[in-house]
């Protein structure tokens, strides 16, 4: 809770629009799958989505975060993995989501720094043990 002028505000969490992140095409459906969260000292939260296109065949896979590391340090993030489940695209800031909109002094702001991507992974590399991996399902 913050103070300003002797009026109480409360500062909420507002999560990225992920299509915007993602640059999901306007004619294709991004579905959230769900959430997770864990709390301090290693804090942070994760949304997985599926994208589909205008047909319905999945097309995507994506997980986000927004975290404090093992080493105490914040990161907030995507990963893009296609239908077979494979590692595709990447980017990470070293920084929590909410410090992020502060530099950027918006929540769009944020949300194009987070649409850069890294180089994706070859695919023969192999994702480490407890890695999440996406299950892949038939779209309906």
């Amino acid at each position: 809770m913050t103070i300003q002028s002797g009026v109480s505000t409360v500062m909420l969490f507002q999560p990225p629009v992920f299509e915007t992140i993602f640059r999901i095409p306007v004619e294709h459906r991004l579905v959230i799958r769900g959430s997770r969260s864990r709390g301090a000292p290693l804090d942070g939260v994760r949304w997985y989505h599926d994208e589909f296109d205008a047909a319905g065949i999945l097309v995507a896979r994506y997980e986000t975060y927004d975290e404090t590391d093992e080493a105490g340090q914040g990161r907030c993030g995507w990963r893009r993995y296609d239908a077979a489940g494979r590692l595709v695209a990447r980017h990470e800031v070293a920084m929590r989501w909410s410090a992020l909109v502060a530099l950027k002094q918006s929540r769009r702001g944020a949300e194009m720094a987070l649409q850069r991507v890294a180089a994706s992974t070859p695919p023969s590399r192999r994702l480490s043990a407890g890695s999440w991996r996406p299950a892949i399902v038939p779209a309906a």
